[in-house]
């Protein structure tokens, strides 16, 4: 008679919660696994999240690339606007494609093709001035980046339970990426060839494109029942949480795109002081995403997308009329740590927003506001003062308002309807 071999203690227990915090995609993506297999797919879901941090450091690059390329190349400024702005379009042209795109060539083909435009972008820059070149650069570097969030929404959200804590670590991990770019710069200083930072994001670019390559992704026969399903399409709450969504990338991109500007002409803040603010912003916002994935309550983060609205306009309230710089400061860093779980949480708390046709349509939309509000921003700036500019996002954060409180309603009359 032969004897199993004897398991330590607490091996049931250990895999009995490695179970539950990482269950089986089944047909929906990577297939079944065994108890072995589970723990390597761990593994590659730390690869995804590595990614992101990665996918923080080449995207928040581009801005500090912008004067490098004006100094090289003398382009000026309405060509370095235009730069950030292909930027923009890149980031929502693959966030779509990534939604869809999969029905033909799967998400792996789609993921990899698509994120494979950081490295490509960034080294497009180091050969040509051209503004062709240049635009085509930023254009792809967005690609990457759009596709990029747009995967690692879809895959960590279908390989976790707590959906929210999943998206929450992405953007907390995309916020560490940000807050590293000024050291990469600092320590690229010193070479004499002026490419070096752009080297060591394409670089980076390159690592984390491996790191896709790394990461269990379905084909194009395998998620073909779950990519077709639009069921989505046809759920208030998935609208009321893109109407959110839509109002809080007004308020967020508008507010940290135009602050330094705001800082210096107000005289609140000048000289190296106002660079402050996005260190102030990133420091506030990784607080807090941090905080929701390992402190708030599940059930509480529905009902807290609400708080949190109030505390954004009352915090920017205290920004607008601050004062002093301390004052400034302090508020900017509330504004910051209120807002800051508000997109990563609605995405999650979305019904079907895990689904790359889903998400597919949920970040362009959302996403078209990061473009349109900074611009309404610098034309009522530019009629009737700064302040007043500053002004327009209170009307986006009152909209957050009333669309979370729909979503909550959503979410309670849903069983309702079902029964």
């Amino acid at each position: 008679m032969t004897l199993a071999p004897r398991r330590p203690p607490g091996y049931n227990t250990f895999w009995r919660a490695v179970r539950q915090n990482i269950r089986p995609l089944g047909r929906q993506g990577i297939g079944e696994f065994s108890v072995k297999e589970t723990s390597v797919r761990s593994a590659r879901l730390t690869g995804l999240y590595a990614a992101m941090l990665l996918d923080g450091l080449c995207v928040s690059g581009a801005a500090l690339v912008v004067p490098l390329v004006r100094e090289q190349y003398g382009a000026d400024y309405a060509l370095a606007g235009l730069l950030l702005a292909f930027l923009s379009v890149g980031n929502l042209v693959a966030a779509l494609l990534s939604g869809f795109l999969p029905r033909v060539w799967g998400v792996r083909l789609t993921a990899l093709t698509l994120v494979f435009g950081l490295p490509a972008g960034y080294l497009l820059l180091l050969i040509s001035g051209s503004p062709a070149v240049l635009l085509l650069s930023f254009l792809l570097v967005g690609f990457g980046k759009g596709s990029s969030m747009n995967n690692a929404v879809v895959l960590t959200g279908a390989a976790c339970d707590d959906h929210t804590k999943s998206t929450n670590l992405i953007n907390a991990l995309f916020a560490v990426g940000s807050l590293v770019v000024p050291a990469l710069f600092w320590l690229c200083a010193p070479s004499a060839y002026w490419g070096a930072p752009v080297l060591a994001l394409a670089a980076a670019g390159g690592v984390l494109w491996v790191l896709f390559a790394r990461t269990p992704m379905p084909g194009r026969t395998a998620a073909r029942a779950a990519r077709d399903d639009l069921s989505f399409l046809r759920d208030r709450h998935f609208w009321y949480t893109t109407a959110f969504l839509f109002c809080q990338q007004c308020t967020e991109i508008s507010v940290t795109n135009w602050l330094v500007t705001y800082f210096e002409d107000t005289g609140i803040l000048a000289g190296s002081l106002s660079d402050l603010t996005v260190t102030v912003v990133w420091a506030a916002m990784l607080t807090a995403r941090l905080l929701i994935a390992f402190v708030l309550k599940p059930a509480s983060r529905l009902r807290s997308l609400t708080l949190m609205s109030v505390a954004s306009a009352v915090t920017y309230l205290l920004l607008l009329f601050a004062g002093s710089g301390a004052a400034a400061l302090g508020a900017l860093f509330l504004f910051g740590f209120s807002i800051a779980g508000t997109y990563p949480t609605a995405i999650a708390k979305a019904s079907g927003a895990m689904s790359n046709a889903s998400v597919g349509v949920l970040l362009p939309v959302a996403g078209v506001g990061a473009i349109v509000m900074p611009y309404i921003t610098g034309a009522v700036a530019q009629a009737v003062g700064i302040h007043g500019g500053m002004m327009c996002p209170l009307a986006t954060l009152a909209g957050m308002l009333v669309f979370s409180v729909l979503m909550r309603r959503a979410e309670r009359t849903a069983p309702e309807a079902a029964a």
